[in-house]
């Protein structure tokens, strides 16, 4: 990992040849977890902006498969901007399936031609946020409630591999970001994330009982690997809001961690390090991790795997999450301005942020996220 001041996403020239070298569609990621509130949105949000900033030329595509559409929420400029949003901006994923409906057979002659393109329903999110890079597109969700009716698996394989095939069919080069409810045993909407994405990204509060949760979730992940519904793997797991100690980095047990936590939370995390681990060992999850198997040893198996991901000040999270602003676009904004300090104003609420405070948001995200490319590169 990296740990500096320096606020700018300095490409690495063997990273970036890595990257640019599986086109058109260079990788998918789902963001998943066993239930709302462990960060899935906000590191799917940020994670794909920093990737976009980081890789002008590729264009990122998030899907947002969350019943109440988070990420379309912050995509399309904050939780308050979303509400003046005509409704024409939102449903793109439901608009998308109906489509296939709407043909005379059915599915079957939207599936099997020639000319779907998933683009066609992709939103250039710049057009209504300009926080965000040029190169981030949307497909949204609906951000509104909804029943569903199972999805036969047929064809969810189907519109999954025509979704995947049309972004490989591309001129253009593709980087794949969904996020999900959190499930334990995942909707049809979250099926077809996993449908689209060879690798899973899972973010969980750092306790044992947050554990107990996940395990059902990967277990249930685990039975539809092994019945070959799905292909998903676990990629990364995010023990997220970890409170700090202190800002300096730390080697505990083997393991480079970005932060100082309380010496209860390295307590918790050695706990829950540890059955993770012994999952990953068990043959009958064979497969499920991408670095898990009964021969790789636990340090080994933990640094390419694990992740923890400091508690993140209100004073930044909140201004993003309701105005659609990454952090990224808050450092550059920090760094344009040469003050001390941000002021976000959001609705009826003003926020101050000191640079401080700013930039330790923003490197704390920012290593996860050259961490995790790091990660896809070597799992590709």
């Amino acid at each position: 990992q990296v740990f500096g001041k320096a606020s700018a996403l300095v490409s690495s020239p063997t990273l970036d040849a890595a990257l640019q070298s599986a086109m058109p569609l260079q990788s998918a990621h789902v963001f998943a977890s066993h239930i709302g509130h462990t960060g899935k949105t906000t590191l799917c949000f940020n994670m794909a902006c920093y990737f976009a900033k980081r890789h002008p030329d590729v264009k990122v595509l998030v899907m947002d498969f969350a019943e109440e559409g988070d990420s379309t929420k912050r995509l399309l400029g904050g939780v308050d901007a979303a509400r003046g949003k005509v409704d024409e901006l939102y449903g793109s994923v439901f608009r998308l399936l109906s489509d296939a409906e709407s043909k005379s057979s059915g599915l079957t002659s939207w599936l099997w031609s020639s000319d779907i393109d998933i683009t066609a329903h992709a939103l250039q999110v710049a057009q209504h946020n300009p926080h965000v890079p040029d190169n981030l597109f949307l497909v949204s969700s609906g951000a509104w409630p909804r029943s569903e009716d199972p999805l036969p698996e047929d064809r969810r394989k189907q519109i999954g591999k025509k979704i995947k095939e049309s972004l490989e069919r591309s001129r253009e080069t593709w980087k794949l970001f969904c996020d999900t409810d959190g499930d334990r045993r995942p909707s049809p909407f979250t099926m077809l994330a996993y449908s689209l994405c060879p690798f899973a990204v899972v973010p969980l509060h750092l306790s044992k009982a947050d554990l107990d949760r996940t395990e059902t979730m990967l277990g249930m992940m685990n039975e539809l690997r092994q019945s070959g519904v799905i292909s998903t793997q676990v990629l990364l797991m995010v023990w997220n809001m970890v409170k700090s100690q202190k800002d300096e980095p730390i080697e505990h047990k083997g393991l480079m961690l970005p932060f100082t936590p309380s010496k209860v939370s390295l307590d918790i995390l050695d706990a829950c390090n540890k059955r993770i681990a012994g999952m990953a060992k068990d043959p009958s999850f064979a497969g499920l991790f991408v670095r898990g198997s009964p021969e790789t040893p636990d340090v080994e198996f933990l640094r390419g795997t694990i992740a923890i991901m400091r508690q993140l000040a209100d004073n930044v999270l909140k201004p993003a999450e309701e105005l659609g602003m990454p952090f990224v676009h808050m450092i550059d904004t920090l760094e344009a301005s040469g003050k001390k300090q941000l002021k976000f104003a959001s609705a009826d609420v003003t926020y101050t942020a000191g640079e401080d405070v700013v930039r330790g948001v923003d490197e704390a995200v920012r290593n996860l996220s050259l961490k995790f490319e790091a990660m896809t590169v070597d799992a590709r």
